[in-house]
């Protein structure tokens, strides 16, 4: 039953049954849950038990007297909160100042005037549930204002103290007691928000006007808070008041410092991140602008950190940017130039994106001086980053813009600082380059070409075009190299070397391999049908597809669609791409055997061209470069080489092809050192399919 609506209990405690039956008599007017005790044991009893509204305790009782009874019932449960009246024939004053000592709240004296008693009953109920009420209502105030971290002040201007509620010294951290003075309180403000603490208050009293500010509460425990301050001013009983309430925000502040700290700074390496570097540049040329100064942006890029995280896990990996943020913001710093020019060198390091970082150097437009950071970037990264005990070596390219000579905005000084770093990842990484327009124009044309690689693939624009391989003897046709075009729609018909460098940068090498796989395979399958010769079908593979752990079953899918027999395909590898990693190279190259092709090293002999990987590694071809054909009738060094390779493969069981045979007599040398196979222009350049089955008919 909720509480406005119960009945208020009684307990009516004395030790006369006559007394209690009248007053029970006298109170029926009343809608009452009355209950009796005859002595103060029962009536604890009772009280336990019915936790009444209102107690009427006669004083003289045998045993516990009402005054012993009247202190242990207010120890009790809801003690406090029950109307004690004290029902006494004693009027002396000492007993009636005793009443109120042990917590009585009224006293009625004996002989009761009975008309009048349920009146006083009725009143003394009325009167405690206001004060019930009340005193409800302020702890649920205290526990809001708790819970708000409020508390509130006033002052009459007049005198030194100011009155405030008790848990307003808890907040900042003052004893309690003494008395809150104007010169206390500025004692716990920040030095730095004191005067302008001061100046509102000063304000507040000559003008009248209320304030609200924020200040910094620096507690005598060294605990500093963050407060806001709210006042009203009000005119009473003659005299003006500030009223004020002060509200603990310091966990707002906390969060508002956290929100901006995810907003404006990368959480792995405490850089600020790309939004707040873009503010900066901002300001940046902002106030170059207007004082005509000129900048720096430098654009940084670590080289091969995919690497890392491939090999080692992203663990690895960001303790490595971590640590190279680290390298980076600590060189800038020891800058002597950059420590003179700015004093917030830390905040002018960025972490951009992903292993990119960006510095920002304010009025440095020297080339020397641009240079000489730039090499102590490079310097630091030579040494190596200790992870995990495991020493790992990454280098760092950086692209460098110059305001406003290389852009005026953000963005076309970040895409030229990019273009810049990209042009000394071309140059072989771990170096630095300036951006130059003609930088700009190669960018734009790589990126023109790289959108119409993607095209191309979507509307098959690629053709394969072959070159035969001739036995060596016979002059017979056994074989062709499957060579890729690109009939480009503006540019025409195209060689690899214009597009290929991009296509393996982009990835795009990957879906373009595997078409050239399937269209060699179905073509070539298709003249062994036709013309009942067992015809080999050559294709080379890029160091990334090599690299792939699904291409020994692309292969074999590819085998199985095109009904091609697996003993006429022959994949060339190269001899970088093979020794790139050779834990993971010979397991390959087995897997690929076991479907069956046969694995031929290209350009033989440009290489590493080491013994122990033609021991270890299932190899069946190996073809001379053109390099060592070209000049081999005149130049005895390039016979020598070319001599060599082809006695190597005779010793191992291995085949030899010549590349670039263009003359007889390189023909003719070559027949005599013991080459098996031909490929050059002297016999046939590379043909359409077209071309080459009118050929392949006529033989």
């Amino acid at each position: 039953m909720e509480e406005s609506s119960r009945k208020s209990v009684v307990l009516i405690v004395d030790d006369d049954p006559v007394t209690r039956m009248l007053m029970r008599q006298s109170l029926k007017t009343i809608d009452l849950e009355i209950h009796e005790a005859s002595n103060g044991l029962e009536a604890i009893a009772e009280f336990n038990q019915h936790k009444p509204d209102m107690t009427l305790l006669d004083v003289s009782m045998p045993g516990m007297d009402g005054f012993d009874c009247c202190s242990k019932l207010r120890q009790l449960p809801r003690g406090q909160e029950c109307a004690i009246v004290m029902v006494t024939s004693l009027d002396e004053v000492e007993d009636i100042e005793r009443a109120f000592q042990v917590g009585a709240t009224d006293f009625m004296t004996k002989p009761l005037k009975w008309p009048l008693f349920n009146h006083r009953v009725k009143y003394v109920l009325k009167a405690n549930r206001t004060l019930q009420e009340l005193s409800l209502n302020k702890n649920k105030l205290a526990k809001a204002q708790s819970i708000a971290h409020l508390v509130y002040w006033e002052w009459d201007y007049q005198s030194d103290s100011i009155e405030c509620s008790a848990d307003m010294f808890d907040m900042l951290g003052l004893p309690r007691d003494k008395q809150l003075t104007l010169k206390r309180l500025l004692m716990v403000v920040h030095p730095d928000d004191r005067a302008r603490f001061i100046r509102a208050v000063r304000l507040a009293i000559k003008d009248k006007k209320p304030y609200d500010i924020e200040y910094r509460v620096q507690r005598p425990d060294g605990h500093m808070l963050f407060v806001n301050e709210r006042t009203d001013i009000n005119f009473e009983y003659g005299q003006w008041r500030i009223v004020g309430t002060l509200h603990d925000i310091t966990a707002l502040k906390q969060s508002e410092q956290e929100i901006t700290y995810y907003a404006y700074y990368d959480t792995l390496t405490d850089l600020p991140n790309r939004r707040l570097f873009i503010e900066q540049l901002e300001t940046t040329i902002a106030s170059a602008r207007r004082h005509q100064r000129r900048f720096t942006l430098m654009f940084l890029d670590l080289d091969r950190f995919k690497h890392v995280n491939d090999t080692y896990g992203h663990h690895v990996g960001d303790e490595l940017l971590c640590q190279a943020a680290g390298r980076i913001r600590e060189c800038v710093r020891d800058s002597d130039l950059v420590a003179k020019i700015t004093l917030e060198s830390d905040n002018r390091v960025a972490r951009l994106a992903g292993d990119e970082f960006t510095v920002l150097l304010d009025d440095v437009d020297n080339v020397d001086d641009i240079a000489d950071i730039a090499n102590r970037l490079i310097e630091t990264f030579s040494q190596p980053f200790v992870i995990g005990g495991t020493p790992l070596y990454v280098t760092v390219s950086i692209g460098i813009t110059v305001f406003p000579n290389d852009g005026h905005n953000v963005q076309v000084l970040l895409q030229h600082a990019d273009v810049a770093m990209y042009h000394a990842k071309q140059l072989g990484r771990n170096n630095y380059q300036f951006f130059s327009e003609s930088m700009n124009n190669y960018l734009k044309l790589r990126m023109e070409m790289e959108h119409d690689l993607r095209i191309a693939l979507q509307e098959e624009q690629f053709e394969l075009y072959y070159q035969p391989q001739y036995h060596a003897r016979s002059e017979k046709i056994v074989g062709f190299e499957a060579l890729l075009r690109w009939r480009h729609p503006v540019k025409g018909l195209l060689t690899p070397d214009n597009f290929i460098e991009i296509a393996e940068a982009t990835g795009l090498i990957l879906p373009i391999g595997d078409w050239v796989l399937m269209q060699a395979c179905q073509q070539v399958c298709q003249w062994q049908q036709d013309l009942g010769c067992a015809y080999r079908v050559a294709i080379n593979l890029s160091a990334l597809q090599f690299n792939q752990n699904y291409l020994p079953e692309r292969v074999r899918q590819t085998l199985e669609q095109s009904r091609l027999p697996a003993e006429t395909l022959e994949l060339e590898i190269t001899e970088t791409a093979m020794l790139h990693d050779v834990a993971e190279t010979i397991p390959l190259l087995f897997a690929l055997k076991k479907t069956g092709v046969r694995l031929a090293i290209d350009d033989f002999g440009t290489g590493y061209s080491s013994m122990s990987y033609l021991k270890n590694f299932p190899i069946d071809t190996l073809k001379i470069d053109r390099s060592f054909v070209e000049e081999i009738v005149f130049n005895r060094k390039d016979a020598a080489i070319a001599q060599t390779i082809i006695q190597l493969a005779n010793n191992l069981n291995l085949s030899t092809i010549a590349e670039g045979v263009e003359t007889e007599a390189q023909a003719e040398m070559l027949l005599k050192m013991g080459c098996e196979e031909f490929q050059g222009f002297y016999f046939n350049k590379p043909m359409s399919v077209e071309d080459l089955s009118k050929l392949l008919s006529q033989s």
